[in-house]
């Protein structure tokens, strides 16, 4: 069997208006928690649609077993505001690790896929979102993450597994 450029998919993720009821729907309705809130995103350099842009948006990220799912409140220009300004919420993209983005997104590129969105962090995580057409549109995320993110992952998805459904939210 050939060697995949990036892993499965591990991550649904969901735009949404409104992070604390979006948060309090998954964790009572969908009984999937505790979210983890992000502090604020920082890229150290980062593009939206070919050219230089720093997106600006909210995100909360709790497990489900193995899926993580996102939350992300848009609040300046993105692939997530326009989905936003189109009308829609619900579920935007889906999301896969790599050890090499360039890789992956050769790959992607090759079966069709055209880079919109990504950019480095500080902690020198990388991401790259691919618009991937077909009948059914759907955007693939694939992060290239820093061993700390690996980490705080980790340490959420345990937080999951062991959650008691009491608390909705855990800061960092």
């Amino acid at each position: 069997m050939t060697k995949r450029p990036y892993g499965p998919i591990i991550q649904n993720a969901f735009i949404v208006d409104d992070m604390d009821a979006a948060i309090s729907y998954w964790t009572q309705v969908m009984q999937v928690g505790p979210f983890f809130k992000f502090p604020e995103i920082v890229f150290e350099e980062a593009d939206f649609r070919g050219r230089p842009h720093k997106p600006d948006f909210g995100a909360a990220i709790a497990y489900s077993g193995d899926l993580m799912i996102e939350l992300i409140r848009p609040q300046g220009p993105s692939i997530f505001s326009e989905f936003a300004a189109a009308g829609h919420t619900g579920v935007h993209h889906f999301a896969a690790f790599a050890d090499d983005l360039g890789v992956a997104a050769a790959a992607i590129e090759a079966r069709g896929g055209r880079r919109v969105q990504g950019g480095r962090l500080v902690d020198g995580s990388s991401i790259a979102y691919f618009e991937m057409g077909g009948p059914a549109p759907s955007v693939l995320e694939i992060a290239c993450l820093s061993r700390a993110a690996l980490g705080l992952f980790d340490a959420i998805k345990a937080a999951g597994a062991n959650w008691d459904g009491r608390t909705p939210t855990v800061s960092f």
